[in-house]
Formats: structure tokens, C-alpha cells, sequence
């Protein structure tokens, strides 16, 4: 119940605040881009909302791809944590990933196992 009043509240929010000012915002999160999506009247809007949200996407994947390659020949507990938070990652991922990043990311799941 909590969490339908916040998303609400959340809404409300950036709707007052300009929805497309709001996207345009450098820091906005994946949250409330999923959320304007979700509930956009606009197709204008809604485009928008997922052009970022895929740009978030490709950029997360693009860190995690360079954090498991910087530490792939390290040995240790902290290099071992790194990739393996890397590839938890990944995986989380992988279902809005392009083609070709899916293919990156399944190299690396390749070589993770």
C-alpha cells in the first residue's frame, strides 16, 4: 500500500515538476523514468521516458563490461567480489540490453563460468 502511495506521490511530483524537464534531468533514476512510462498520456513523452531509460541501460552494462575486464587477471577476495558484482549485474540487465550487448554480455557470463 506504502509503495503505490510513494509511486503516486513520486508522480505527482515530477508531473508538477515538467515531465519532459524531468527526463531531461542528468540524475533522474530508472525509477521514475519506469514510472512515467508507466503511466505517460503522451506518446511524445512515453518515447522519450524509454530513449532515456535504454541510454541508462547501455551505460550501466558499458561500466560493468569495463569493471570485469579491469579486474579480470587480478587475484584476491576485492578482485573476485568486483566481477562477480559485475556479472550479478549483467544478468540483471541482459533482458534490456541491444544485440550487440547481449552478445558482450554473454561472453562474459561464458568466461564467468
Amino acid at each position: 500500500m506504502s509503495s503505490i502511495l510513494d509511486d503516486h506521490l513520486r508522480l505527482m511530483a515530477l508531473k508538477q515538476y515538467g515531465l519532459i524537464k524531468s527526463i531531461k534531468t542528468p540524475d533522474i533514476s530508472e525509477a521514475d523514468l519506469s514510472l512515467i512510462m508507466k503511466n505517460a498520456e503522451n506518446k511524445n513523452i512515453e518515447q522519450l521516458a524509454t530513449e532515456k531509460l535504454q541510454h541508462l541501460n547501455s551505460q550501466a552494462i558499458q561500466n560493468n563490461l569495463n569493471l570485469y575486464h579491469k579486474f579480470y587477471d587480478l587475484k584476491g577476495m576485492a578482485a573476485y567480489r568486483a566481477r562477480t558484482q559485475s556479472v550479478v549485474e549483467l544478468k540483471n540487465r541482459y533482458k534490456k540490453a541491444n544485440p550487440d550487448e547481449k552478445i558482450k554480455i554473454l561472453d562474459i557470463l561464458h568466461n564467468a563460468n
